[in-house]
């Protein structure tokens, strides 16, 4: 509940942006044009958009609405982290780990976010959860269990299949999971199905991440920094993108510099137990597994959010510096003064990972808080108040996406650039026409709204030698929105 709580402050504040469009571009159409999408784009969310759709139907499309069950997922894995914490370690333990998980930079950026990063997250902890559980007690129900936790996981992310990679060298280095290996085979194609269905799929969708840069010197400081202890995107020409909230380059190192270092100790702390068994695994072998894959096959399909899945393991790992995993000690039902300054200095950890985190989570929750360049709800607001009914808008393809998030603030409005709907199309986007090829369109409407990214210039030049002349103009963070109006003859 507090991990809910803490995440849910100002999660409607930000804008949406342009992945949070593009769910919501995928759910409001019908089961068939969306089952047509699907074999043209996005199949690999397909399951969530699915989900969603039910949900928004329910509570509708809203920023709160469609970011609640990122939240929620969040809730319910920071619960489970103090579960498996409590059963390898300590109830403090437990509740330092999820602590430390919910206030990383990254986790606060899945919180807040239409997209299945937080879903898939919760159901790989859940996944490891029934692991610790049948390690306990070898019994059906939790291999049960972690198989459902694992199908769940892999139709919301087919990366999380790595999650199941690392529970295999868990496996193999513990000797009380060994004898149950059998078992733990058997669950094998709850993971590998959908896995492979979903990458078969992905291969002839390969498009969608050609955007993403070749592996280079950069994902070193991509798993250093951004992986845990930021919410940006990726690494640029060695700048961070987009750019941080002022203040955050430091933070972020300091953070980095804390946690990792408490890491490496903990995992020298817990070389012997099965806590460092547990997470050791689940943080290496996924970014082993993604990086080196990516180099071998040379295509990229590493993105830090991609493996949000790993959350779990630097606070694991971490929370053994300052907490004994195998319980406190105690005489009389009295707490030892070990154990009460075991507590302290978690206590003081926490404190000092909150403030360094603080310019990420109160700039995740400003209006541009996700990408300062989709600036939608600034369009939507100013298209909403400024435009009468029946005037004419010209948007270009990235701008046009700012439309489907917020459709209600465009009623009434003729739009001229647009070709096939997204609906119609099979796609994410509307099919969009340059001004030039739409003059027929234009020249009958005595205003047009035109919408397009600050610094580019063509679609005014356009309507400027068609005879129209600019006579407003509002700026956002990353469009503009300028008002033609036709020249007197």
């Amino acid at each position: 509940m507090l991990a809910t709580v803490y995440s849910g402050f100002r999660m409607h504040t930000p804008s949406f942006w342009v992945d949070e469009a593009a769910t919501i571009s995928a759910i409001d159409r019908s089961l068939p044009d969306l089952f047509r999408m699907l074999g043209n784009i996005d199949a690999v969310h397909g399951f969530y958009y699915l989900l969603v759709r039910g949900w928004a139907a329910l509570f509708g499309l809203s920023e709160f609405a469609l970011r609640s069950p990122s939240l929620i997922a969040i809730g319910v894995a920071a619960g489970l982290v103090v579960a498996i914490g409590r059963r390898i370690g300590s109830l403090d333990y437990g509740l330092t780990a999820a602590a430390l998980m919910v206030l990383l930079p990254r986790t606060q950026y899945i919180a807040t976010d239409a997209r299945s990063y937080a879903l898939a997250l919760a159901a790989g902890v859940a996944a490891t959860y029934f692991l610790v559980r049948a390690r306990e007690l070898p019994q059906r129900r939790f291999w049960v269990g972690y198989a459902a936790a694992g199908l769940l996981a892999t139709l919301l992310s087919f990366y999380t299949v790595l999650v199941f990679v690392a529970h295999a060298v868990t496996v193999c280095l513990d000797r009380r999971l060994r004898e149950s290996w059998r078992p733990f085979l058997a669950t094998s194609p709850a993971w590998l199905i959908p896995t492979a269905c979903l990458a078969v799929i992905g291969t002839t969708q390969q498009f969608q991440i050609a955007w993403i840069r070749p592996i280079d010197g950069g994902v070193v400081a991509e798993v250093a920094l951004l992986q845990f202890f930021s919410d940006a995107y990726l690494m640029v020409d060695g700048d961070i993108a987009p750019l941080p909230t002022p203040g955050e380059n430091l933070t972020m190192i300091g953070l980095a510099v804390l946690l990792w270092g408490m890491t490496i100790v903990g995992s020298l702390r817990l070389r012997k137990h099965f806590a460092g068994t547990l997470a050791l695994p689940l943080l290496v072998v996924p970014l082993l597994c993604v990086i080196g894959g990516s180099l071998l096959l040379g295509s990229p399909y590493y993105l830090p959010r991609y493996l949000s899945f790993v959350l779990p393991a630097v606070p694991l790992l971490a929370a053994a510096v300052v907490l004994p995993v195998r319980g406190f000690t105690s005489r009389g039902g009295q707490q030892a003064p070990s154990a009460r300054r075991d507590r302290r200095a978690a206590v003081g950890v926490l404190a000092a990972v909150a403030v360094l985190a603080l310019p990420s989570y109160l700039g995740q929750r400003t209006e541009y808080g996700r990408s300062p360049e989709d600036d939608f709800r600034f369009v939507a607001d100013t298209i909403r108040d400024e435009t009468r009914t029946g005037e004419a808008v010209a948007l270009t393809v990235d701008s046009g996406l700012g439309r489907i998030a917020y459709k209600d603030s465009f009623a009434g409005l003729v739009d001229v650039t647009v070709g096939t709907s997204a609906d119609e199309w099979g796609r994410i986007y509307d099919q969009r026409f340059e001004l030039e090829a739409v003059k027929d369109e234009v020249l009958p409407h005595d205003v047009i709204w035109v919408v397009h990214s600050r610094g580019e210039v063509a679609p005014e030049r356009t309507l400027t030698s068609l005879g129209y002349r600019a006579e407003e103009r509002f700026e956002g963070t990353g469009s503009a929105v300028v008002r033609f109006v036709r020249e007197e003859p």
